[in-house]
């Protein structure tokens, strides 16, 4: 028998699907499915199991990017733009959002956190001067990470999967990969040297050709912070209070030229001159329970690239046939990979599930 993953996803509409266990193995099943009526691209960042709704935006292209209430069902309950020069606006673009913990949304930018109400009514903001800004040129990026609960929150400056800024040289042994708000000193502060990741050790001092990206998630039972970049081959778990490591937890995947060799080796991530095409990890999905997920995108041949091109296919980093999960349970990594064809993961939900957006969006 399988264990059956439950997949949700979302397309548009979106659709659910759902985890269920059964034996050796864990398979993705469709369990239901919600639609949002818009013509324009919506995409959900988080989900209030308690008001059983979710947080996200509308992008309306020239018009702007409305931030959203959604219903359990899809429809809209509130939207209202709020990027521009208003007393309740934010001049910033927004990189994260989420539900805070008393049921109202955390809207976050480069230079400020906002907390409104779910009619958008601003509410209160903090203020912080990052080492640097990043512009979205859509909705919010990802789920908000509160790294402490309470009413003065710590939190990360950035979204996860979002590239930082180093300045002109990539050397491990100087580049920290977490920037955070510090509520207690009210200051930016930094950790994670990338020096850190044994896929560096060796090479801590040189200056690499690939830029690694941060990837993090949070267990919000008990504030544990899952960390790992692009091109890694381990998740580590943070305290995100003393930055104490708690556990590692070894990563092998199927599809993953470029950690070939440890140290990594220029010549496993192809031509400098050119986009790359290696894999490269994309998101941690952190589930209700002792299952882990770990999305990688796995790489393609150059002539396989330009094949795609010429035929007017999908970028390949955003075709689902590209897209691989590893699962792991209490720490230990599941044998296989799934793949979910109709679409990208999105985000988990309660229960053991994901949120999926269709191939069309």
């Amino acid at each position: 028998m399988e264990n059956l993953l439950t997949r949700t996803a979302l397309s548009l509409c979106a659709t659910f699907l759902s985890f269920t266990l059964s034996a050796q193995e864990y398979t993705f099943k469709k369990v239901r499915e919600i639609r949002v009526e818009s013509l324009a691209k919506v995409g959900i960042r988080d989900f209030d199991p308690q008001q059983n709704i979710y947080a996200g935006y509308i992008d309306k292209g020239s018009a702007g990017v409305e931030l959203a209430i959604f219903d359990s069902e899809g429809k809209i309950l509130a939207n209202q733009k709020r990027e521009g020069e208003g007393p309740e606006d934010y001049r910033s673009s927004a990189l994260t959002m989420g539900f805070s913990p008393d049921g109202n949304i955390w809207v976050q930018t480069s230079i400020e956190l906002l907390k409104y109400d779910l009619k958008f009514n601003l509410i209160n903001r903090v203020k912080f001067e990052p080492k640097s800004t990043t512009v979205v040129y859509s909705g919010p990026w990802s789920k908000f990470i509160p790294l402490n609960k309470g009413s003065q929150v710590s939190f990360i400056t950035s979204a996860s999967n979002m590239g930082i800024n180093t300045g002109p040289e990539w050397i491990p042994s100087k580049t920290k990969m977490v920037e955070f708000y510090d509520a207690s000193s009210k200051s930016i502060q930094s950790e994670v040297l990338l020096s850190s990741r044994k896929v560096y050790q060796g090479i801590e001092n040189e200056e690499f050709p690939a830029v690694a990206i941060p990837i993090f998630s949070l267990d919000d039972r008990n504030g544990d912070l899952y960390f790992t970049t692009s091109i890694d081959n381990e998740i580590t778990v943070y305290n995100p209070i003393n930055w104490n490591v708690i556990q590692r937890i070894p990563v092998k995947h199927e599809f993953f030229k470029a950690l070939d060799d440890i140290p990594l080796k220029e010549s496993n991530l192809g031509s400098r001159n050119k986009s790359p095409l290696f894999s490269r990890n994309q998101e941690i999905l952190k589930f209700d329970s002792d299952l882990l997920g770990l999305i990688y995108v796995k790489e393609i041949s150059e002539a396989a690239n330009e094949l795609r091109k010429s035929n007017g296919e999908t970028f390949w980093m955003r075709d689902p046939e590209f897209q691989r999960v590893i699962l792991f349970k209490n720490g230990v990594q599941l044998p296989g990979e799934l793949t979910i064809p109709s679409g990208l993961i999105q985000m988990t939900l309660p229960n053991n599930r994901v949120l999926v957006q269709g191939n069309r969006f």
